[in-house]
């Protein structure tokens, strides 16, 4: 996205001026930082469009406060405050990556409404019922199998919504390791060897994958809001595209496109499974209210 650009244009525009890009290219510590190569504008870009946009059609963000496990540089943090979110509050164990957060949020004149806490998921810092929404965005494989402590903590401090995204346990081949089939249902002590013959083992990193009903089983009280990857559909979720995607993996952001046999794959698991295409696609991702 070029300078100038506008982000979210296709649910109302949400202009950032030229030279607050230009400062939050050169906030401290973000370009030597291991995601240094994500460009700012894209990474909010795409973060208002697959979270922040489908959050407002379940709940009005101006008088909602939000709490984003994992945050982060705090991208998705940032999109809500710019789209007018009530308030906001980033967490995540580095550090550092929530200091470049929070010197984001003064560049961008957020700072007076969203906060930036050191934590974790299985051990929320706030209060029972004290968050209207919670968003969880491709952490949960990261729990070492923790992710049942982490459910329960969302149960007791998510008032009205909770969006999650992490790769579907049950699907042959996920993206967010190997890649090879079936590698993420071996025993801890076979994939590395199994991803040793095909030289990737490297990309094994040890996740452990949350099903789709251990997802929903953890989640008491709650209900699946959201049809398709979060999008109420298919056609909603395929308007999104083109769009930025900050992290394609080793080390490389881009502009990606839904065309060819992922596209007709979604297509016919969308025309064949419907509401429960949620179970059957590559990533767990779904809003889920209160009931």
């Amino acid at each position: 996205m070029a300078e100038g650009d506008t982000f979210g244009s296709r649910e109302g525009a949400l202009p950032l001026e030229p030279e607050r890009l230009a400062r939050l290219e050169q906030v401290p510590g973000f370009r030597d930082g291991p995601y240094g190569f994500v460009s700012p504008i894209g990474a909010l870009d795409y973060f208002y469009r697959k979270y922040t946009v489908n959050l407002r059609r379940h709940r009005d963000i101006h008088d909602a406060v939000l709490l984003d496990c994992g945050c982060g540089y705090g991208w998705n943090v940032l999109a809500y405050g710019l789209a007018g979110g009530h308030r906001a509050i980033g967490l995540d164990m580095n550090s550092a990556a929530l200091g470049v957060a929070a010197r984001f949020a003064d560049v961008l004149g957020l700072s007076e409404r969203l906060t930036f806490v050191q934590g974790s998921v299985t051990d929320l810092p706030v209060a029972d019922r004290s968050v209207d929404i919670l968003t969880c965005i491709e952490m949960l494989e990261h729990l070492d199998g923790a992710a049942d402590r982490a459910f329960a903590e969302i149960n007791r401090v998510a008032r009205h919504l909770v969006l999650l995204t992490t790769p579907n346990r049950c699907f042959p081949v996920i993206a967010h390791d190997t890649r090879l089939p079936f590698a993420h249902w071996l025993p801890r002590w076979l994939r590395r060897p199994y991803a040793r013959i095909f030289r990737k083992e490297r990309d094994d990193e040890g996740n452990t994958f949350v099903g789709p009903w251990q997802m929903t089983r953890g989640l008491t009280g709650f209900c699946r809001v959201s049809r398709f990857l979060g999008f109420p559909s298919f056609a909603e979720y395929a308007a999104c595209y083109p769009h930025y995607l900050p992290y394609m993996g080793d080390g490389v952001a881009g502009v990606r496109e839904l065309t060819g046999k992922k596209r007709l794959f979604y297509r016919l698991v969308d025309a064949t499974f419907r509401d429960k295409s949620f179970y059957v696609l590559p990533s767990l991702t779904a809003i889920f209210q209160r009931v």
